[in-house]
């Protein structure tokens, strides 16, 4: 298994996390677990299976399937034909719009794309890109290509031009000030609109609420720092903009499933195995 993470600064609408490539063993198995980011498998060969919510899909070459996020499934490899895949791990506040857009809707979200879209030559690069000055653009670039490529079109009448820019504006300053004990008044005074506007728009645009869009990405950020082993609980919870650690861990079980400390085990262990 060959894998980057990335550091994606500034990229409020999509961020790559991480990439990676991987030829799986016969007996290769994740899960089942939740994850904190979305994360977009293509199969190059060989097969397996991909169950979420009680649905379990076989999936082959030329096929991708979804990983959504705090949504219990696993993954295994085909023992007579185990798959080699690639995947991207990202988030942002259009991910879920632009997955829904490609085609990845329902439980267990599999795409078998048409035969004419090559595919397969824009997730074998990935690796190629682990020494590039600004890996994370290139790699976010060739998501949305993905994503442009596998669109489908979108019969929902497009939302006004300010209904985005307000949005994309109060999205920034969360992502710029989720470390502080920021909240709704917080952001519609800084985008200059009422609260209950500003959570009208982002259920328009992002179907989520701003306080579900700043507690995901506290989330998000808590267990790439939980993943790091550098920093204790308290301190972490501080990093993201909670001041009381016991009302962190409530929040982070709640949302992730695990507590802090048995996310941080799980991923300790998750670091000297497979994928």
């Amino acid at each position: 298994m060959e894998f980057i993470y990335t550091e994606p600064i500034g990229l409020a609408d999509l961020a790559v996390l991480e990439v990676g490539t991987q030829a799986c063993p016969p007996d290769m198995k994740f899960g089942p677990a939740v994850r904190d980011m979305y994360i977009l498998h293509y199969i190059h060969s060989g097969y397996g299976t991909y169950s979420a919510e009680g649905r379990s899909v076989p999936v082959g070459p030329g096929e991708l399937f979804l990983v959504v996020p705090d949504i219990v499934h696993s993954y295994w490899a085909d023992p007579a034909e185990p798959w080699h895949y690639s995947w991207f791990g990202f988030a942002g506040a259009m991910a879920a719009r632009l997955s829904k857009q490609a085609g990845f809707t329902g439980p267990a979200p599999v795409r078998t794309p048409d035969p004419s879209i090559s595919i397969d030559p824009l997730f074998r690069n990935l690796l190629s890109l682990r020494e590039a000055p600004a890996k994370e653009l290139l790699l976010t670039g060739l998501l949305y290509q993905i994503f442009g490529m596998l669109a489908i079109p979108d019969d929902t009448p497009p939302l006004r031009t300010d209904v985005g820019l307000h949005v994309r504006k109060a999205v920034a300053f969360i992502n710029a000030r989720y470390a502080d004990p920021i909240g709704l008044a917080d952001i519609a005074a800084h985008v200059g609109l009422d609260a209950k506007y500003v959570c009208r728009l982002f259920q328009q645009r992002l179907s989520m609420s701003p306080y579900r869009y700043l507690t995901d990405l506290r989330m998000r950020k808590a267990c790439r720092l939980l993943r790091s082993q550098l920093l204790g609980i308290a301190e972490i919870a501080r990093s993201v903009g909670y001041l009381d650690p016991l009302l962190f861990s409530r929040m982070f079980k709640r949302t992730v499933g695990l507590s802090p400390s048995a996310y941080r085990e799980k991923a300790r262990q998750e670091n000297s195995g497979i994928k």
